[in-house]
C-alpha cells in the first residue's frame, strides 16, 4: 500500500473524530475521565473495581462539581471567578457560626447562600462598573477574603452539634454514595436547563461571544454578567454546605486549589477561555475527571503532590487543544 493511501485512510478516520470534538467538545473531558479511569484499573484493577471506591469518587466530586458547573456557565459569559475557594471556606465557616449561635438551621442555610450570592454581587458589580478583566478582579477578592479569614479565624471551627437537619445533604445511600451526589445531580440538571433552554442561556452565549454585538441586540449585557457571577457565587456556598454536612468542621485555607481546578475542569470540557462556548457538562466532567484521578492516587498509593501536577497539566494541555479545536472550527465554516 502506498504511502498516499495509507494517509487517505488515516484522513477518513480522523476527519469524523475531529468533527464529534468540534461538534462536541465535551467529549474531551469524557474521554480524559476514560483515560484516567483506565489508568488507575491498570494500575490497581481489584481496587478500582470496588463499588465503594466509586463511592467515594462521586462523594469527592460532589464537593467540587457544584462550583465547577457554575463556573463554567460564567466562562460561558466570558468571565472568570477566582474568589469560589475563599468564598467557599468563607462559607463554610460562616454557617457553622450560625449553627452554633442557635440559629434555626434551614434559616442558616438560606443566609449562607444569601451570602455566597452576595459576593458574586460584589465581583459582578465591581468588573462591570471599571471595565476591568474580571480575573484581575476576582483574584483580588480571593486574597482579600482569604486575608479576612486568617484575620478573624485563629483555627478551625467545629459544629458544637449534629444536625440531623443535614441529613439531607449526607444521607448515605450505601457505598460510600451521598445524597450529596443527588444534590451535584439536581444541580448540574437545572444548570444545564438554564444553559439550553431557556432565553437567559441564549443571552449569556451572545455575551461571550461578542458583548457589542449582544448589547447592539438589546441584550441587558450588565445584567447578564452580573447574575452569572451571583449564581457562581452561590455554587461556592452550597459546595460549603456539602462540605460541612460530610465533615462537620471548616478551615479558613479550605480549597486553595478550587479556583484552577474549576477553571481546568471548564476548560478540559471544551468552554472557551474568553466566552461563547461550553456547556455545564464541561465542569461537570472536567471535576468527576480530577475526583477520579485523586481517588486512583490513593488506591495506588502514590504521592498525592500528583494531583497538582496533573491538574496543571490537564490545565495547559486543554488550552492548546481548545485553541486547537477553535482554529479547526473557523476553517470548516
Amino acid at each position: 500500500m502506498s504511502v498516499e493511501s495509507r494517509l487517505a485512510i488515516v484522513n477518513k478516520i480522523k476527519a469524523p473524530i475531529l468533527r464529534s470534538l468540534i461538534d462536541h467538545p465535551v467529549l474531551v473531558a469524557v474521554l480524559t475521565w476514560l483515560g484516567v479511569t483506565t489508568l488507575f484499573l491498570i494500575l490497581n484493577f481489584s481496587v478500582m473495581t470496588r463499588l465503594s471506591i466509586w463511592g467515594n469518587v462521586f462523594r469527592q466530586t460532589a464537593l467540587m462539581a457544584p462550583v465547577a458547573i457554575m463556573v463554567a456557565v460564567l466562562m460561558i459569559g466570558g468571565d472568570f471567578d477566582m474568589t469560589v475557594g475563599a468564598n467557599y471556606a468563607m462559607s463554610a465557616m460562616f454557617f457553622i457560626f450560625l449553627i452554633n449561635l442557635g440559629l434555626n438551621p434551614i434559616i442558616a442555610v438560606i443566609t449562607t447562600l444569601s451570602l455566597g450570592a452576595a459576593v458574586g454581587l460584589a465581583n459582578g458589580l465591581l468588573v462591570t462598573s471599571t471595565g476591568i478583566h474580571s480575573f484581575i478582579i476576582t483574584l483580588g477578592g480571593w486574597f482579600s477574603i482569604r486575608g479576612a479569614l486568617l484575620l478573624i479565624f485563629s483555627g478551625s471551627s467545629n459544629l458544637n452539634e449534629d444536625l440531623g437537619f443535614i441529613q439531607i445533604f449526607r444521607y448515605e445511600l450505601g457505598s460510600n454514595f451521598e445524597a450529596s451526589v443527588l444534590w451535584m445531580l439536581a444541580l448540574l440538571a437545572g444548570a444545564l436547563y438554564l444553559v439550553h433552554y431557556t432565553s437567559y442561556g441564549n443571552h449569556l452565549y451572545a455575551v461571550g461571544g461578542d458583548r457589542d454585538a449582544a448589547r447592539a441586540r438589546g441584550i441587558r449585557v450588565t445584567q447578564t454578567r452580573i447574575i452569572a457571577f451571583m449564581l457562581t457565587g452561590m455554587s461556592a456556598s452550597f459546595a460549603a454546605l456539602l462540605h460541612v454536612a460530610r465533615f462537620g468542621s471548616a478551615r479558613p485555607v479550605l480549597q486553595t486549589e478550587l479556583p484552577l481546578v474549576a477553571i481546568a475542569a471548564s476548560v478540559l470540557g471544551g468552554c472557551a477561555l474568553f466566552g461563547g462556548r461550553g456547556s455545564p457538562n464541561a465542569g461537570f466532567f472536567g471535576a468527576l475527571t480530577f475526583g477520579t484521578f485523586g481517588a486512583g492516587l490513593i488506591a495506588a498509593g502514590a504521592n498525592s503532590s500528583w494531583y497538582q501536577f496533573f491538574v496543571g497539566v490537564v490545565l495547559v494541555a486543554a488550552v492548546i487543544f481548545n485553541r486547537y479545536v477553535s482554529r479547526l472550527r473557523q476553517k470548516s465554516r
